[in-house]
């Protein structure tokens, strides 16, 4: 079985109104996350939301996260900087224990097309700045040593797109 799958993602938000530089850090920043968060009704899934305890995405300066989690996820901002947005970056972990918990707490799945769905809002506009994708090969009989030695050996080529 192959089972191609997200490994980790990440979103930025931006305000969709006009503000001065002293909002965005006072409450336009916040703002924005509180939406988010209602949106994907991650508060009602994960517990501990509070200042980040991990390290934040580079470049951010303020952030927050859901402590003491095992899996990486961060919501940041740059206080200076709003043309950088929101960053909400989620690992792959965290990614799959939102579906899970999600599926279990609403009887419902969810992906990422209905996840995006979900969050939007008038207070933002966001785009997927980063998606990596992975693909699980189970029982198929495949030597991962091999296959590579057959790829750099020109033995074996990946393809990407339509052939």
């Amino acid at each position: 079985m192959i089972q191609p799958d997200i490994d980790q993602f990440t979103l930025i938000l931006k305000p969709t109104i006009s503000f001065d530089f002293d909002c965005w850090r006072d409450w336009l920043a916040n703002s924005l996350i509180n939406t988010f968060l209602v949106n994907s009704k991650m508060l009602s899934l994960f517990d501990y939301f509070d200042v980040s305890d991990v390290k934040l995405p580079e470049g951010y300066t303020f952030g927050y996260s859901f402590n003491n989690s095992p899996f990486y996820f961060c919501i940041a901002y740059h206080e200076a900087f709003s043309k950088m947005g929101v960053i909400i970056k989620f690992s792959a972990y965290a990614w799959h224990e939102y579906v899970k918990r999600y599926n279990n707490q609403f009887n419902e799945s969810i992906n990422l097309y209905s996840f995006l769905m979900m969050i939007e809002s008038d207070e933002y506009d966001f785009r997927l700045s980063r998606i990596d994708i992975c693909c699980d090969f189970f029982n198929e009989k495949i030597n991962i040593p091999e296959l590579k030695r057959s790829i750099e050996a020109g033995r074996c080529e990946v393809r990407y797109g339509k052939y």
